[in-house]
């Protein structure tokens, strides 16, 4: 039986029902996982009526995934309740020395995507925002000081898991000190290597060390004094000598958006998602068109096919990829937050008091 490719993929897709082409994508490709959009949301009760649809169409369970982080970086809005910037977050940590309220952030995200049937957050933003002229991190970050964001986005990410969603860390090795957008070209960060280890990386080997980071999302960012070659997403010294033999993560490795403009203007999605496993990824993350998504699987698969030891690394993937899902891909509905508790006075309540004792309107 050839081995199942698109275990290792997440995948993007139009509208808010299932296509023949998306039901394709998950019976004969047997994608692992679905990330959702604006494009994919009219309301809770539809969003839920999907995803059930689509765990019940793949014989193993699927992680569905969305960007919730807070700020303008929500898919989810209307009646959900409107979590702030993590700026506000790292502020409000930053006045009262307390991660009451961090936590409690990540339990309200995620107490609102297990109501609707999404287990799988790609957040925090780990990323130190050192650089005031990035245009893409911004107040996604929780600040400029590292200390501050490995508490808050630890703590963000306890809080998911606590209520059963799985978290990610990105943007590894970190993306707060560019001055360009990843998703329009490839940023490229000429700092030393002892600054990105002391600064941008201190973060994620901090929560990889006291093991809270489960996943981490890969930068579409080129560091040359780390590999004068590849971005981080492509780099087999970033991703397999410094994450997983120096700073011994031993978690799923997701890509950004191989879609990207900072990938796509050297390499198809099909070469992109090959380097990448080849590098040490995971999980390829193409975000849309169906066509550019089964073009690379079957990319991948012939690859597979005659070369052990890519096959080799997808099996050891594979079972990274098993335990979390057994963990928080929850067959049935037990424990799942109710649809009708989205926006709850008390989840409101939460957000008020913090942005109080952040001293932000």
């Amino acid at each position: 039986m050839p081995y199942p490719v698109g275990q290792h993929f997440i995948c993007g897709f139009e509208g808010t029902k299932i296509s023949r082409d998306l039901k394709r994508l998950i019976r004969k490709y047997r994608v692992g996982g679905l990330i959702l959009f604006a494009r994919n949301i009219e309301s809770p009760r539809q969003v839920l009526s999907l995803t059930r649809q689509l765990q019940r169409l793949s014989d193993t369970p699927l992680f569905i995934s969305v960007d919730q982080e807070g700020g303008l970086v929500r898919r989810f809005r209307g009646s959900f309740t409107p979590v702030p910037p993590m700026a506000v977050v790292g502020r409000c940590y930053q006045k009262t020395r307390s991660l009451r309220l961090v936590t409690e952030v990540g339990r309200i995200l995620g107490r609102e995507l297990s109501a609707v049937g999404v287990n799988f957050d790609f957040a925090p933003v780990v990323d130190v925002h050192s650089n005031p002229k990035n245009p893409v991190i911004g107040n996604r970050s929780f600040g400029p000081n590292p200390r501050v964001v490995t508490q808050c986005a630890g703590a963000v990410m306890k809080g998911l898991h606590e209520v059963g969603v799985l978290s990610c860390a990105k943007h590894f090795p970190g993306h707060g000190a560019t001055s360009a957008d990843s998703h329009k070209t490839l940023p490229i960060l000429s700092d030393s290597g002892r600054l990105l280890w002391r600064r941008d990386l201190s973060p994620f080997r901090r929560l990889i060390a006291d093991g809270t980071i489960l996943t981490v999302m890969t930068a579409h960012v080129k560091y040359p004094d780390l590999d004068r070659r590849r971005c981080a997403t492509l780099s087999p010294k970033i991703l397999t000598d410094i994450l997983r033999r120096r700073m011994k993560f031993e978690g799923v490795i997701v890509s950004d958006d191989l879609r990207m403009k900072g990938i796509t203007k050297r390499n198809s999605v099909g070469e992109a998602a090959e380097l990448f496993f080849r590098a040490g990824g995971d999980i390829a993350l193409v975000c849309r068109e169906i066509d550019e998504e089964v073009t690379a699987m079957e990319r991948v698969a012939r690859l597979v096919a005659k070369d052990d030891t890519l096959l080799g690394h997808l099996a050891r993937a594979a079972e990274r990829i098993d335990f979390l899902k057994k963990k928080f891909c929850r067959n049935g509905e037990k424990g799942r937050f109710p649809i009708h508790r989205i926006g709850a006075s008390a989840h409101r309540k939460v957000i008020s008091r913090l942005f109080e004792r952040a001293g932000t309107r």
